[in-house]
């Protein structure tokens, strides 16, 4: 657990970032390129004033949601990966929001939520489950780092659910994979017991899977568990569809 201490400073830090893209200034050499939002009813895309780092947990979802529909559109900006950004973001990183997603190599969080250098703090494994590494790495994101967001993605197909499906069904030995499909089982049993079989069965364990891993971090994490007392930070689950390109919340 991170000393309270270093959280509190991680929450005055996070305030004083969102100060600082309030008033459109350079924090610690880094700034970051506001959002790409679309005006409503007109399918035309604007852009915001620099430093539109999100206010709160909600202005951080809907940062992303809207990247996503830029995506989908086919209008992705890829906002902020210039040299000049790189350069800038040598000696701090200011990530409005955390991400734990698959490690499958069609789900790339900064690509599908059309995100840029240093927006993100990504987290990526197999199945996107919170081992205690995985959990390390977002409480760090969220005490140290001053994350407003932590997004749990899972996606459609994921390959990782699919065995442990095969293993739960005693159709295989896991293996080598036993980490994986220890951690996804209970997922995938839940999905059984609420009635999901044959073709539904996967994408009712992938969901169910973002469910558990969801409630799973806050559980693991007492750093984490603070922020979301304090309403400093909240963790939601999304599952990523291969077929189209949208994200929906869980």
């Amino acid at each position: 657990m991170i000393p309270s201490e270093i959280a509190d400073g991680a929450i005055a830090r996070r305030a004083f970032l969102r100060r600082a893209g309030a008033a459109g200034l350079v924090v610690a050499g880094a700034s970051t390129l506001g959002d790409w939002a679309g005006v409503a009813g007109a399918g035309v895309l604007t852009a915001p004033a620099p430093n539109d780092t999100p206010a709160d947990p909600d202005a951080a979802l809907a940062r992303l949601m809207r990247g996503n529909r830029r995506f989908v559109r086919g209008r992705a900006k890829h906002p902020v990966d210039s040299d000049e950004r790189r350069r800038a973001s040598v000696g701090t990183q200011t990530p409005f929001a955390a991400v734990l997603a698959c490690a499958d190599s069609r789900v790339p969080p900064e690509i599908i939520f059309d995100q840029g250098l240093g927006d993100l703090f990504v987290v990526r494994v197999a199945g996107n489950i919170p081992g205690p590494d995985e959990i390390a790495s977002l409480a760090y994101a969220a005490e140290h780092v001053g994350v407003d967001l932590i997004l749990v993605v899972g996606h459609e197909g994921c390959g990782a659910v699919k065995t442990t499906i095969e293993v739960v069904d005693g159709n295989i030995d896991p293996g080598e994979y036993a980490p994986l499909t220890d951690a996804i089982a209970p997922a995938v049993e839940a999905a059984q017991r609420s009635g999901a079989s044959g073709a539904d069965l996967l994408p009712a364990s992938v969901e169910e899977n973002v469910r558990l891993v969801t409630a799973q971090i806050p559980e693991r994490s007492d750093g984490i568990a603070r922020e979301i007392q304090r309403r400093e930070i909240a963790v939601v689950g999304a599952i990523y569809h291969l077929q189209n390109g949208r994200v929906t919340l869980v």
